[in-house]
């Protein structure tokens, strides 16, 4: 089996933007991907059918991140981001670099909280330099919110409208800012 990155972003209970991975080829590893590209709100059997996928099918490492970060998003669906942070945990020591499992461990992180660390993981995303830049800028543009830091919270959110014009999110965030120029 190979392992395919696919770039698509989903809401969650809060305006947090999630990454999943594409796993190419049939048995549990697809039907996982399946369930978190359709916005599966985390029933039991989507995580179920995740968790025989890494237990019985013989997935390479690849994979086994893919569905480790595709169960973490059914995992934050239904609003269980410590599961879901230790899936993401898992996928990361298989692929440092991996962006979809830096920005949906950031978003798990945001619902626990643990704003300096979500900030951390976004900027890693960041660091990747990868197609999935302006969900990292959006997500790390939430923290910024909640930090109280609205000027860097306008960069991001301008940062991922640029990068995706046709997505609607961040233009919205931005029109909730007043910008001025500030005179010397």
């Amino acid at each position: 089996m190979k392992a395919l990155i696919l770039s698509s972003a989903l809401l969650l209970i809060a305006p947090v933007a999630s990454a999943q991975m594409v796993v190419v080829g049939n048995g549990d590893a697809q039907n996982c991907y399946q369930s978190a590209l359709t916005g599966n709100p985390g029933t039991i059997g989507a995580i179920k059918t995740c968790t025989r996928a890494l237990n019985g099918d013989e997935l390479l490492k690849k994979d086994v991140a893919a569905t480790r970060v595709n169960r973490g998003v059914l995992l934050m669906r239904k609003g269980d981001y410590e599961k879901a942070e230790a899936d993401y945990t898992v996928a990361l020591k298989l692929y440092p670099k991996l962006p979809e499992a830096h920005i949906n461990y950031g978003v798990a992180l945001y619902h626990q909280n643990r704003l300096t660390e979500a900030k951390a993981a976004f900027d890693t995303a960041l660091e990747t330099g990868s197609e999935k830049d302006a969900l990292a800028y959006f997500n790390r543009a939430l923290v910024y919110e909640r930090m109280e830091d609205a000027p860097a919270a306008y960069r991001d959110y301008k940062a991922a409208s640029e990068l995706m014009p046709d997505w609607e999110q961040p233009q919205d965030a931005m029109a909730r800012f007043t910008v001025t120029k500030r005179t010397s």
